[in-house]
């Protein structure tokens, strides 16, 4: 039976866009809030929904190329919407708005943009620019290839309740869900294909978290143990924290920090919910709190806030919504992190620094930046890596951990 969209659908998906693209509204939120709107979607009214803003999204400039439009305003939204549909095979409905379009000029609009990488991949200029100048043509056209690709649905198993072989026997025999084990993540199981799981009583349990497989690569490479004192200094909604804990079985001091309350406010429901009894939530403002850790910290992460520039994948709005000056203003801010929060770490600590960006000027070139500070000159660079999507399959990270080599006075 092929696919219909409906108009209430369609005004659904024209909505969204306004309020990602005019609004300024985050994407997930945006999609949140839009699948709990209309009470008569189903689940694959909704998935259509979804698809066809994501799509969108990730192809913008090729679909305002493929329908000659150079603004965004909610006329050309309905274009892209129609150049959607021709291009997935869904009958184009009689509505006014989508009365102007020509689907043979469309059609073969789209053809051509496979003939230049920016159009073909859906970049912006800028982006392409500087991702050829940083990693030459030959990575640079893998990575845009892979970050195209939508991304898997990986779980992160809570080793504070189950193991990933029961966790996938469990979901198999309960909910039917197929997922395969990934032997280079420990933690993660990767479905089979994307569903909803936060209704289900297992997540509800606490017996897995959804998790990129290679943000999962961040909280081992902190190499926190159980006893220590840990400091997760941008915790965010606490997808890192959440994972220190099973691996410092529980035991010793996590403090969480971030200047979002609400965010923090979720974590401490996440954190009940996972059976998380060690994190303690702390305000990055709050100047006691910093006197009192001076050098007491075993270990300290800085999830920095980034570009996200390598997570493409996942959150294909931040190639649209980042510029080079944002960019600039957030590199200000990582290095300020890294300086506020280095001396907080004991002697023989570490300093692990993280961002979900691939680029060097967020990542090594901070890191030699702070090194060359007052506050870097105890560390030393023990350990740094990129992880890229068109090796891995999943999201681009960068993880560096920095040693305090100071001496106890």
């Amino acid at each position: 039976m092929p696919v219909k969209l409906h108009r209430n659908l369609a005004l659904g998906i024209i909505s969204g866009l306004e309020a990602i693209f005019i609004e300024l509204q985050p994407s997930k939120y945006v999609l949140s809030k839009l699948l709990k709107s209309d009470r008569r979607w189903g689940s694959r009214d909704r998935k259509l929904v979804v698809k066809a803003i994501l799509d969108i999204i990730r192809e913008k400039r090729r679909w305002a190329h493929s329908c000659g439009t150079t603004t965004q305003t909610t006329s050309e939204f309905w274009k892209w919407l129609g150049a959607w549909m021709l291009l997935s095979e869904i009958p184009l409905p009689d509505w006014t708005e989508l009365s102007e379009l020509e689907p043979e000029a469309i059609k073969q609009a789209y053809a051509d943009c496979s003939k230049e990488r920016k159009l073909h991949y859906s970049l912006p200029d800028w982006l392409d620019e500087k991702g050829l100048e940083t990693f030459g043509a030959t990575v640079w056209q893998k990575e845009v290839e892979a970050i195209h690709q939508p991304a898997s649905l990986v779980l992160r198993t809570n080793r504070l309740i189950t193991t990933p072989e029961k966790l996938q026997k469990l979901l198999q025999q309960k909910n039917q869900i197929e997922s395969v084990l990934l032997p280079e993540y420990p933690d993660a199981l990767l479905l089979k294909k994307h569903q909803k799981l936060e209704q289900l009583s297992l997540y509800q349990q606490g017996y897995f978290e959804i998790q990129d497989a290679n943000s999962q690569k961040v909280a081992p490479f902190v190499q926190a143990a159980p006893g220590q004192v840990v400091i997760d200094a941008c915790a965010g909604g606490g997808g890192k924290s959440l994972h220190l804990a099973p691996l410092m079985n529980n035991r010793g001091k996590l403090y969480c920090l971030d200047t979002g309350q609400q965010k923090l406010e979720r974590l401490q429901e996440r954190c009940k919910r996972n059976g998380v009894t060690l994190c303690e939530l702390e305000s990055p403002d709050n100047k006691k709190f910093f006197e009192r850790m001076q050098r007491q910290a075993d270990r300290v992460l800085i999830d920095a806030p980034c570009s996200g520039l390598g997570v493409l994948k996942r959150n294909p709005i931040a190639k649209w919504q980042m510029q080079p000056e944002k960019i600039k203003a957030l590199e200000q801010l990582q290095l300020e992190l890294l300086c506020k929060h280095a001396p907080l770490v004991k002697a023989g600590g570490a300093l692990i620094y993280a961002t979900c960006s691939i680029f060097p000027n967020e990542n090594r070139a901070q890191i030699d930046r702070f090194l060359a500070t007052p506050e870097g000159k105890t560390f030393t660079l023990d350990e740094d890596i990129t992880l890229f999507s068109h090796q891995s399959g999943f999201d681009g990270f960068y993880m560096a951990r920095l040693l305090n080599i100071a001496v106890n006075k």
